[in-house]
């Protein structure tokens, strides 16, 4: 019986939800160090900015405003890369009924009381050349679900969170997880005798991604 020979696999998930007031390959992939690192177990920060630094060329490519690293986007992400690949699934609803804003509020990335914010999510796991950089934002750009996550115009934030391992091996390969956001502004307090009003009318929408993707329903928030 001839050896099996295993190949290289790429999955990829999407999910965005957006709460309002109202309503290819990587360019310039030399520019970013790092883009062709194999995720392993002594570089993934540096796999995560020059995951960052690509997707921010794309955007750049197509005349919107980078992202900002987040910290505790990247915690959401990190821990939810490490849970699908412990506990073997692939989506953004965890087996327990976990969604996304649930880790987002878990991190105090977003509140129970925000009247206005968008977030959304991008999942992929590789293996070999198929995990790096370059390769996972390749995919992100060629699936239509997931290329509305990158280029959204409203997100001004994003947290990669990289573990070792993949829901279908947990002994090769990389999973990642990019959250992205944007949160309500700051308002300073108004003078005595003023007031401001809440959200009219909060809205959600999601998007599906192309291939192997997993059919996530969109975060909903009921109106305060």
């Amino acid at each position: 019986m001839a050896p099996r020979r295993a190949f290289p696999a790429l999955a990829l998930a999407a999910v965005t939800a957006l709460l309002s007031l109202g309503a290819a390959s990587p360019a310039g992939a030399a520019t970013c160090p790092g883009a062709d690192l194999v995720p392993a177990a002594g570089n993934l920060a540096q796999v995560a900015e020059a995951t960052h630094c690509l997707l921010n060329e794309q955007r750049a490519a197509h005349g919107l405003a980078p992202t900002r690293a987040n910290v505790r986007l990247a915690q959401a992400g990190a821990a939810y890369s490490r849970r699908m690949v412990t506990e073997r699934f692939f989506g953004h609803v965890a087996p327990d009924g976990e969604e996304l804003s649930t880790r987002l509020l878990r991190v105090r990335y977003i509140a129970a009381s925000d009247d206005d914010f968008a977030i959304g999510e991008n999942l992929a796991w590789g293996q070999a050349e198929l995990a790096t950089p370059r390769a996972l934002v390749a995919a992100w750009m060629n699936s239509p679900g997931h290329r509305a996550n990158v280029l959204g115009p409203r997100y001004a934030e994003v947290g990669l969170g990289f573990a070792l391992g993949t829901p279908q091996d947990p002994t090769q390969g990389a999973t990642v997880t990019a959250e992205y956001g944007t949160r309500p502004p700051v308002v300073a307090p108004l003078s005595r005798g003023c007031s401001t009003g809440r959200a009219a009318g909060a809205r959600a929408r999601g998007a599906k991604a192309a291939r192997r993707t997993c059919a996530a329903k969109p975060a909903r928030r009921a109106r305060a």
